[in-house]
């Protein structure tokens, strides 16, 4: 019995010191390119909006200190691209929300992207990600996605091709956080963000060819709108009066006790949503678009929280939440970025042709995994 104690301690504490060294690469690595490029660890060409958000009431949702129904907030939301800067492109998209308007302190913060399934569901994965990401894409992902076949299921389901408006796309955390309600019930916890109003229907949602075939990213080939069109389709729509509405709303579901299947928590796998419905949270209008650098000066940081939405900690590399713990140590690429802004200068806004120096694109391949 001793020695099982022993070996499963030193088990446990291997793991941990394996977490912690990837995490210390993986951070010493974006915190680099951060400060040395200038450029965030993703989602690099975005646009932040600004406007206000009000907590809704639910009968479903448990009493909440901090979601108290007609409590509102000013907020922002950036969106952004994965990877590459052309809103053309077959992409993951993102929605940051801040629940202040302000370019860093807030109340809460949030992290979301499209799909309902990920590319990455752990520090592992993430880090296999990262690999193919650094060698050059494209390729290099097919090998990426012989080994994770579940990586391809969730390029696919999270690329968007050509869509028409921001609000207009569906957005998910990704990942399990902690919701303890005014009933000390500790829940797990996921968001999405979703158009207001909504047919189910999405825009730029992958056809047939693009979700089995998400490293394929180039805009088309008869592509005639630039590389910033739907930033500035927003911009000239907000300009004009107009409004970005959506609906914030949330999964929850009981903490399992000790001993459980605990497989659930892992963002690959979907909760049913006839057990664990999305219940709506909050309502957002955005109503002006920020500058250029403005966005460039708004960050997030998952850190920002209150205590009864805690973010549960990880274990090991293999662990559903050691994404959220790389996420959290993001903080030292965002320091080292805005240090790289005060000691050259704000990096140029993207151009809008496809001709720059700084437009990736990913050549057609001959070996589909």
């Amino acid at each position: 019995m001793l020695r099982d104690k022993i070996l499963t301690a030193l088990l446990t504490l291997y793991r941990r010191l394996q977490l912690a060294l990837v995490t210390f690469v993986v951070t010493l690595a974006v915190s680099a390119n951060s400060l040395f490029g200038r450029q965030r660890m993703s989602h690099e060409n975005g646009i932040a909006c600004a406007g206000h958000l009000r907590i809704v009431p639910d009968p479903r949702l448990p009493p909440h200190e901090f979601f108290q129904p007609g409590r509102t907030f000013g907020c922002r939301v950036r969106h952004g691209m994965a990877s590459f800067k052309d809103d053309a492109k077959l992409v993951v998209r993102s929605a940051s929300i801040k629940f202040a308007d302000s370019r860093d302190k807030a109340p809460l913060d949030l992290l979301l992207n499209t799909g309902s399934l990920p590319l990455f569901w752990d520090a592992r994965t993430f880090v296999g990600f990262m690999r193919v990401t650094m060698a050059g894409r494209g390729k290099y992902f097919t090998s990426h996605l012989r080994r994770y076949p579940q990586s391809w299921v969730g390029g696919g389901d999270s690329v968007r091709r050509d869509p028409d408006a921001f609000d207009r796309m569906v957005y998910h955390t990704q990942t399990v956080s902690g919701f303890v309600g005014e009933d000390g019930v500790y829940r797990y916890a996921r968001y999405r963000l979703v158009p207001d109003p909504w047919d189910g229907t999405e825009s730029g949602a992958p056809d047939t060819w693009d979700r089995d075939h998400p490293w394929l990213q180039n805009p088309y080939q008869d592509e005639t709108r630039n590389r910033n069109y739907l930033k500035e389709a927003t911009r000239a729509f907000l300009g004009r009066g107009g409004k970005l509405h959506y609906r914030l709303q949330i999964q929850l579901r009981d903490r399992p006790e000790d001993g459980a299947n605990t497989q659930w928590l892992s963002s690959a796998v979907l909760w049913d949503q006839g057990r664990f419905p999305y219940l709506d949270l909050a309502e957002v209008e955005l109503d002006r678009a920020l500058s250029y650098e403005e966005s460039m000066l708004t960050w997030f940081d998952l850190s920002r929280h209150p205590d009864s939405l805690p973010i549960p900690k990880a274990s090991s590399i293999d662990d559903p939440h050691s994404l959220n713990h790389l996420r959290l140590a993001a903080i030292w690429a965002t320091r080292a970025r805005l240090l790289s802004y005060r000691l050259w200068g704000m990096p140029r806004a993207f151009s809008d042709s496809r001709q720059a120096d700084d437009w990736q694109g990913i050549p057609p391949l001959r070996d589909p995994p």
